[in-house]
Parts: structure tokens; sequence; C-alpha cells
């Protein structure tokens, strides 16, 4: 047999045993603050809990551990599953969220996407804001140790690439302790930067409900707020807060370990943050110079709606802090041109990754050379390194990937409804994770609720397939995967 169906269940059932314990928590505090909410998340916790302790009692044959296509399915079949478990508390604890939107929001929180169909936050059962925050919190750690765990194993991810920076990474198919030292150093990490952030909302004027809230929703990159006016209204102090943990989270995870415990050069050196720093003071530049010239901000107001939306749209944590379509022309067609690029690989961040965009560079630099000098040796580099063709394939795979699905869900969108402006840009922002959209009749201060059922379950699909990196779920979906 190609796939050993029987240990994929087992990983299965372990993973859903230890999500459906988190619904616990909003059933918790439903329960001991006398809110809605209790009954719908300890229902769905013992299901989610029962269904992965059956499941865990599948007894495998394999005694190698699991296999790179075992470990693909295993990593599809989680998200998918724990998404539909997710929707079900909100389908049954918000009266006017369909099947379809209530899909939709749990897909978009888990993988840290931050688009909503839900309006008027404030009215709605905390333990509902609760299960939103959280399922960002564990979508952005929970794809960091995939990213590093699984995905390198195909070179897929793009992590291969850095795995040489942590003597605790071992590129194995199996769970090896190595990679459960690294997943504790990243959730120790995650949850530093968490208490922090909280404390900080709350020095800044939040209250602790919606400071925590926020926190889970910054440092996983996610961007759902419990708030309508997401940062509007905050204090600069928040902001400035909000910033600087979005800017973290955009990081590789992998390289921020190795700095703490090694030399902070080794962050400084990497191309890769290099890159994306270069990026984000650039885009800022930009903005900032428009929104004095074109809209007359002062400049400290114009720096920090510059540098918070920047680093919002590139971590793809897509919090609101004004509306940027409405600034000038300049501002939206850059921010449009930049909305699929996110952060680093190994990070929170969704998108494209800013490493590929550089080995693609160094591929068109390279390819000019040897147009004008054919006969010169000239290597595509990354970190001072030649760039192995394994990678260089990979990193073309997953663009042509992008492109394809991209234009066969925008194409689905516009048939379903949409202007084909907005779905380009929805399909955009769904696929990249990034949350905002920039269209006609979506905008980056408006919502998906006024889309239909098809479009939220398309849109749903999309942000997982993104999520996973795409070829993962793609070859699921290939006779090749199934043959020996």
């Amino acid at each position: 047999m190609v796939v050993d169906f029987r240990l994929v269940l087992k990983l299965l059932g372990q993973a859903l045993v230890a999500v459906g314990c988190l619904s616990f928590i909003p059933m918790a505090y439903a329960y001991f603050n006398e809110l809605p909410g209790g009954y719908e998340f300890g229902l769905t916790g013992l299901v989610t809990v029962g269904a992965g302790v059956l499941l865990t009692r599948s007894r495998s044959s394999s005694q190698a551990g699991a296999s790179i296509r075992e470990l693909f399915l295993f990593t599809a079949l989680l998200w998918i599953t724990i998404t539909l478990m997710a929707a079900v508390p909100l389908y049954l604890l918000v009266p006017d969220l369909s099947a379809g939107g209530a899909l939709f929001e749990s897909a978009s929180g888990l993988s840290t996407t931050g688009a909503t169909v839900l309006d008027k936050l404030e009215s709605r059962p905390q333990s509902v804001l609760l299960w939103r925050s959280l399922l960002q919190f564990i979508g952005g750690i929970g794809f960091v140790v995939i990213a590093v765990a699984v995905l390198p194993n195909a070179a897929m991810g793009g992590m291969n690439l850095f795995k040489t920076e942590s003597s605790s990474f071992d590129g194995s198919s199996k769970i090896t302790p190595h990679v459960k030292t690294m997943a504790l150093s990243f959730l120790l990490w995650y949850l530093l930067t968490l208490v922090l952030c909280s404390f900080l909302y709350i020095l800044g004027g939040f209250d602790t409900f919606v400071a925590i809230n926020a926190a889970m929703c910054t440092v996983s990159t996610g961007g759902m707020m419990p708030l309508d006016a997401s940062m509007n209204g905050a204090s600069p102090f928040i902001q400035y807060t909000a910033i600087v943990f979005m800017f973290l989270g955009s990081l590789p995870f992998m390289l921020i370990i190795g700095s703490i415990f090694g030399s902070f050069s080794t962050l400084l050196r990497d191309q890769q943050v290099r890159g994306f720093c270069v990026l984000a003071l650039a885009l800022t530049l930009a903005v900032y110079l428009a929104l004095i010239l074109i809209n007359g901000y002062d400049p400290e107001r114009a720096l920090r709606v510059a540098l918070f939306n920047v680093i919002s749209i590139i971590s793809s944590t897509g919090f609101a802090l004004e509306d940027f379509s409405q600034w000038n022309r300049f501002a939206t067609a850059l921010f449009f041109i930049v909305l699929a690029l996110g952060g680093c690989s190994g990070s929170t961040a969704g998108g494209i990754k800013i490493f590929r965009m550089q080995i693609c560079f160094s591929m068109f630099k390279a390819q000019l050379v040897k147009t004008i000098h054919p006969h010169q040796i000239i290597e595509p580099r990354f970190n001072h390194k030649v760039i192995d063709s394994e990678t260089l394939r990979s990193v073309i795979t997953y663009l042509v990937a992008y492109v394809m699905v991209t234009m066969l869900s925008a194409a689905l969108a516009s048939c379903l409804g949409l202007e084909l402006l907005d779905a380009i840009s929805a399909t955009t922002t769904c696929l990249s994770n990034i949350g905002p959209v920039i269209g006609q009749a979506l905008t980056p201060s408006g919502n998906f609720s006024a889309l239909s059922d098809s479009l939220h379950v398309l849109f749903a699909c999309d942000m997982i397939i993104g999520r996973l990196e795409i070829l993962p779920v793609l070859l699921c979906l290939t006779r090749l995967f199934w043959r020996r």
C-alpha cells in the first residue's frame, strides 16, 4: 500500500485530542462568567476528543515512522478536519452566520488570514471572540512547526535553505527528539511574546479581555481583532506596540531562537531578513512621503500610519488602521503590488515569502549575465551559497502553482458573482493569508459578509491551501501521489 491510512488516522487522532481540549477554554470562560457558549464549546470538545481517542486506536503496520506521503496527507486532513470542527460552535452560537460563513470564519482564523464575515463584534458572545483568537494563535504556531518539520522533506516549504542555521533541525521525515526540542523552543518564544504583548496592550489602554485577544491576533499575524474598529481608535502606544510584534512574527523563528542562544548577528546576516527589512523601510518611506505631500498628514501621524499599514500588509496580519485605498492612488497601487509577498519563511506570516522572490531575482540576474556572456559560469546564490537545482525547481514549481490556483479560483469567483477586480484581489488575499481586499465592492475597511455561501467555501479552501504552501495539498489530489 502506498499510504498507511491507519498510521495517518492515528496521527490525526492524537492531534484532534489536543485541539479538542482547546475548546474547553472558551467553555470554561463562558461558564465562569455566566456567558453563552459553554454548552456549545463543551459539546464540540467532547465530540472532537472522543473522535480523536477512537482514531488513536488505529493499529499501524509501519515500524519506520511516517513517510513523506503520509505526512502530507496527515497535514492536509488535519487542517481540513480542524477547520470543520472549529466552525461548529461558530455556527451554533451566531444566529446570522450561515454554514458557509462559519466555515470561512474558521478557516480564516486557523490560516491566520484575518478576514471575517462578522460585524458588530462588540455585541457578539465573548466566547466566540475568544475562540476566533485561539484559532489564530494555534494556527500561527501550528504552521511554523509544520513548515520546519514536515514541508522541508520535499524542499517545498523552502525551509531546507535554513536548516543548517540550527543544530536542532533534523531533515528526516520522523518526528525526532531534535524536532520536538525545536518545537518546544518555538512554543516558549511564542508564549513569551504573547505575554509581553498582552501586558503592553493593557498598559496602552485596552481592557484585559481585548488585550489578550488582540495579542493573540498580533503575535500570530492573524489580524482578526475582537473590535469592529480593529486598531482604529487605539492609542499610538498600542499601534507602535503592534508594529513591533507584527514585525517579530514575520521573522524566521529558527533564526530568532538561534540568535537568542547564540549571536544576534546570525539574524542580521540572513539575506531573507535583510531583504524583508529593506522592503519594509522602502515601502514605509514611499507611503510616508505620499501621505505628507498628497494627503497633508503631519510627520508623526504619517510615519505611524505608513509604518503600521506596511508592516500589517507584508507580515500578512491585516490589521486595519484607516482605509489605505482612500488615501491616494499611489499608495493604493503600491499596496496592491505587494499584497501577496508576505513575510519570511519559517514565521507565522503568510504570502509567497520574501526568500522566493530573492531566489527568483538571483536567477533573473544570472540569466541576464549569461545572455550577454554565454560562456561565463554564474550560478544563482542565496546567503552567499549556490542554490541547488532541487530548491530552484521547487521555487519555480510553487510560483507556477500559485499563479494557476489564483487564476482558477478568481475565475470561479467571477462565475459565482464577483466583479473581476474583487475576484482577483479576494483570491490573492485569501491564498496569501493576508486579509484586506483592494477592490470595488470589497475594501480594506470592509468584510466578506455580503458574499454568498459558495464564495465563502471557495475562499475558505483558498486560505487552507495557501497556508499549507499549495503543493502538499495539490499533491494529495493527483494520481501520482497514490501510485507506488
